[in-house]
């Protein structure tokens, strides 16, 4: 059976998730085809594959980073499918914050999530960086959501500003280095030692131009990815499964980076 990693899921409460799907939808004005669910994510995984997804859910606010944490936790803790992406707030305070960082860690988070336009946050702002830092040095990726049509706060420049400043730093991209931002990720992004994972790159980007990229930027430094609940996967995975890679540079993509880059 072939493996698949989904490396961009976000998975919420089932008491919340269809409003916090609905949220996402609204924000962006596009349709969601998941509730946001655990189940859901799981039971739309492409046929006859073996999948795990990385599961995130980046805290916009200080006060719900600790009870964020623990939900991913505790779902990966019941199901080995699900590689957890922890989150934090600079809200929480710097000394606050640390310790979080420190605490998922220990307890199996394997990475970090940033959602800056909706957590607020200008990526490369200083004020975030004691906390970047803290990932680094406890060997935590950390998966930006990059390029926004409205606000400042993901450009793939700030992205750049901040690989420059901590190169030691693991970073993940989403959306190819930069949703409805594609001309600046290429400017800034696209041959850079930065992971990046494909979600939110077709239907936007056409199938030649997101192959385009790909290529360009290098297999083994991206990642599948579905954005659930935007896309389910088995929905986003015969977009990318249609482009012309190779059945060696598809293992890449499908599983083979994300191992890499996590040790799974």
């Amino acid at each position: 059976m072939k493996k698949l990693i989904d490396a961009h899921t976000h998975i919420f409460p089932d008491a919340i998730a269809q409003r916090a799907a609905d949220n996402i939808g609204g924000y962006y004005g596009i349709p969601m085809e998941g509730n946001g669910t655990a189940d859901m994510l799981k039971s739309h995984s492409p046929k006859d594959m073996d999948c795990r997804y990385i599961i995130s859910a980046a805290a916009m606010k200080a006060k719900n980073v600790v009870t964020g944490n623990d939900f991913l936790l505790s779902a990966a803790g019941t199901d080995n499918a699900f590689i957890p992406f922890g989150s934090f707030h600079p809200d929480m305070g710097e000394k606050e914050a640390l310790s979080e960082i420190e605490r998922i860690a220990a307890a199996g988070i394997k990475g970090i999530k940033i959602h800056s336009d909706f957590q607020h946050l200008y990526i490369d702002e200083e004020r975030l960086m004691p906390m970047y830092r803290k990932c680094a040095e406890l060997g935590l990726p950390v998966l930006f959501h990059v390029g926004d049509p409205t606000t400042d706060y993901s450009t793939p420049k700030r992205m750049y500003n901040l690989c420059t400043a901590l190169p030691d730093l693991k970073v993940i991209a989403a959306h190819l280095g930069g949703y409805s931002m594609w001309a600046d990720a290429e400017k800034y992004l696209i041959g850079t030692d930065v992971y990046m994972d494909c979600s939110e790159s077709v239907p936007w980007l056409s199938a030649e131009k997101t192959y385009d990229i790909i290529k360009r930027h290098g297999v083994d430094k991206v990642m599948f990815g579905s954005d659930f609940p935007v896309f389910c996967t088995d929905t986003y995975f015969p977009l990318i499964d249609a482009l012309p890679f190779t059945d060696e540079e598809k293992e890449m993509l499908y599983h083979g980076t994300a191992e890499k880059l996590l040790g799974v």
